[in-house]
């Protein structure tokens, strides 16, 4: 019997992925810059400029206040930023 690969390695459900969660609580499109909550309370901030973003938002644009979004974290010459966002389908948040 064959078992195709598929059935062997499912793809992760929805959110549940590598990344941290967290909520986008205050963007700043004059200061290029937003806030995220992450699953402990704590706020970190991200620069429009320096973050990676993947997924459903192409551009810093597309972010959404309350938004839930994976996220990693790095540190900079500020700091604790976060580094990465990836946004998720609306539709199934």
């Amino acid at each position: 019997m064959i078992i195709s690969d598929s059935q062997d390695n499912p793809p992760p459900p929805l959110g549940e992925d590598y990344y941290h969660h967290g909520v986008i609580v205050k963007l700043f499109p004059s200061n290029n810059m937003g806030v995220v909550r992450t699953e402990s309370g704590r706020e970190v901030r991200f620069s429009y400029d320096l973050v990676i973003l993947s997924g459903e938002a192409k551009t810093p644009l597309d972010l959404r206040e309350g938004e839930r979004i994976g996220y990693d974290l790095g540190w900079t010459s500020g700091g604790l930023r976060i580094t990465k966002i990836k946004t998720y389908p609306r539709s199934a948040g």
